[in-house]
């Protein structure tokens, strides 16, 4: 039962140091690290590090009741939003003299946050919610907005701050070459490009996973109630969210669209499924996160053409394996036959390719 599992989550937890490792100095003080380190996927090596010795706590039964009853803890559903229209969204001369950070919403934007609030606030009810938001001023603008919702007193248990989930940062753009840096980026591609005196993608992703493994963790320690987190952020980091979550490679990371200001992605928890976070995204309470990928398909005829394949997300992983499915779906779209494709680059043509 729930209360079971928390009962056996909370006990070893916070149970005497003795009854979960040996009593020496260097133990003393780690318990909560062992939580991270099974967060982290390394919770059985850091047990054995510690030493645990009682026969309470051994054995792969309780390792395995341990991950089962952290994973049931976790959030019931994580909301991710992207800001409402900004100035820097309308007018890109912006950058050279205003501040990424300081960019604030249009009247636009303080409109979409409004109506994102009585979205969100339709789909959590009254279930208590954590709310995550990075600090640039159109998202804690937006934030602002989406709290005017008529949530419940002492329905949102808390508002973090958090800098690692905040824009990428792109350097100084004082000068006039941000066109050209833009155009490098999409040569490179967005997940490894970095801009002069800013961020890759990449570096993006590294601070994101941090942020996403920290939030869990604290979300077991601090046991609020809360069962929503509402994540306010930027479109990149949105992508970057999903990617770790989903182990996406770049490839499939450069095919999924950057959300509309005010997009929601909602990811509902499922524990029939395997894995340290077992979550699926619902496109009924949230948006469709869209994808498109640019392939080269050569026929049996020799001839080469490039199709764009929609809904790149559908293809199960690993997905440049999965030939013939998508062999079909370029047919049915295309309105070809599939008997004459002979081949399909995923990588649209941008690599030599070896016989």
């Amino acid at each position: 039962s729930e209360i079971k599992k928390q009962s056996l989550f909370t006990e070893f937890m916070f149970a005497p140091m003795d009854m979960v490792t040996s009593p020496t100095a260097a133990a003393r003080g780690h318990r909560s690290m062992l939580l991270t380190g099974w967060l982290g996927g390394a919770l059985s090596g850091a047990l054995v590090a510690y030493g645990i010795t009682s026969n309470r706590f051994q054995g792969p039964d309780f390792f395995r009741s341990y991950a089962e009853a952290a994973r049931e803890m976790l959030p019931d559903r994580i909301i991710l939003v992207r800001h409402g229209q900004s100035e820097g969204n309308v007018n890109k001369a912006l950058f050279k003299t205003v501040g990424d950070n300081l960019m604030e919403l249009t009247q636009l934007g303080s409109m979409q946050s409004r109506e994102v609030g009585l979205r969100i606030k339709e789909v959590v009810g009254q279930e208590r919610v954590h709310f995550y938001v990075s600090p640039f001023q159109r998202t804690l603008q937006t934030l602002r907005n989406i709290i005017a919702a008529p949530f419940e007193e002492g329905q949102i248990v808390d508002v973090s701050v958090d800098p690692r989930i905040r824009e990428q940062e792109f350097g100084n753009l004082q000068g006039d070459n941000f066109l050209d840096l833009k155009l490098q980026s999409q040569m490179i591609r967005r997940f490894w490009y970095r801009f002069p005196t800013g961020e890759s993608g990449a570096d993006v992703y590294e601070r994101t996973k941090q942020w996403w493994d920290s939030m869990m963790t604290r979300h077991l320690m601090d046991r609020t109630g809360a069962t929503t987190v509402v994540v306010v952020t930027h479109g990149l980091t949105m992508r970057l969210i999903l990617m770790q979550l989903f182990r996406w490679s770049p490839n499939t990371f450069h095919t999924v669209w950057n959300p509309n200001n005010c997009a929601m992605y909602v990811l509902k928890k499922n524990l029939s499924l395997a894995g340290q976070w077992p979550y699926v995204l619902d496109n009924n309470e949230g948006d469709d996160v869209e994808s498109s990928i640019d392939l080269v398909v050569t026929f049996k005829d020799g001839k080469s053409r490039s199709l764009t394949l929609t809904d790149y997300l559908s293809i199960p992983p690993p997905r440049t394996l999965q030939h013939n499915i998508v062999r079909d779906k370029l047919a049915e779209t295309y309105g070809l036959d599939p008997e004459e494709i002979e081949s399909i680059d995923f990588f649209g043509g941008r690599f030599r390719r070896y016989s």
